[in-house]
């Protein structure tokens, strides 16, 4: 019995020891300003900061991209960068802010009739390379839910790994910004429950269900009903999106 107890704990301490070492690796993604100065928005370089921020308490692996560094082509290389130091048990996040597709979002450089933007399958492209065995994509941008009408990206989602897509809204509906506000309403939902607010039994642990149940309700009430955050993918209720204990 005293060998089975030891065993027992020995294997307790191994598996904390490894949620401890797990690192989080972390691209964040504004752009207010377009190379079309037509599409130029108000807050999402503020948004790309304050998520930044966020994830900068809890490690020190976090790309910044804003305006005109966020290219197309420069947006793919530090997603590979970056995201190819994650080892197995390790988390990896995108945050994007700015304009959005049905098929994507649009980085900086994005060309008439939404070409040369980043796409759910450029996503998924790096995801595939990535050894991390959870990835997250979080999103404030238009019609980001349209994820969910393309079989091709759903199936490419389908993997041994976790996958979270956090969108601020469904395929037809804008995502609001506003210059009375700091952030866009998502990403103002997003940085309290993330930083606690959406953390309903207080062990300090914000899981998946947590951060949609907040931001959803918050962002639906804001908006009156115009926008609704989406969530979807390859995981369950307790995915961690952000733990705190350390």
């Amino acid at each position: 019995m005293r060998t089975l107890v030891i065993i027992i704990l020995a294997l307790m301490a191994s598996a904390f020891a490894l949620q401890v070492d797990a690192e989080t690796y972390v691209v964040v993604v504004g752009i207010a300003q377009y190379q079309d100065s037509r599409a130029n928005l108000f807050l999402p370089e503020k948004d790309a900061r304050t998520v930044a921020a966020i994830y900068k308490a809890r490690t020190e692996h976090v790309a910044t991209l804003t305006g005109r560094q966020a290219t197309r082509a420069n947006i793919i290389k530090v997603m590979n960068a970056q995201f190819a130091k994650a080892g197995k048990g390790d988390m990896v996040v995108l945050f994007f802010s700015g304009h959005g597709y049905e098929g994507g979002f649009c980085p900086y450089d994005t060309r008439p009739r939404f070409s040369n933007t980043l796409t759910y399958e450029d996503i998924y492209t790096v995801f595939r390379r990535c050894r991390a065995t959870r990835k997250v994509v979080i999103a404030d941008a238009c019609m980001s839910g349209g994820i969910r009408s393309k079989k091709r990206s759903r199936s490419r989602a389908k993997s041994k790994s976790d996958v979270v897509m956090f969108l601020s809204s469904r395929t037809n509906e804008k995502s609001i910004e506003t210059p009375r506000m700091q952030n866009g309403y998502f990403t103002a939902y997003l940085d309290r429950g993330l930083r606690g607010g959406a953390d309903t039994n207080r062990d300090r642990v914000i899981t998946a269900k947590e951060i949609f149940t907040y931001v959803s309700q918050g962002v639906k009430s804001l908006s009156k009903g115009r926008q609704h955050p989406v969530m979807w993918g390859n995981f369950d209720d307790n995915f961690v999106m952000i733990d705190w204990r350390q």
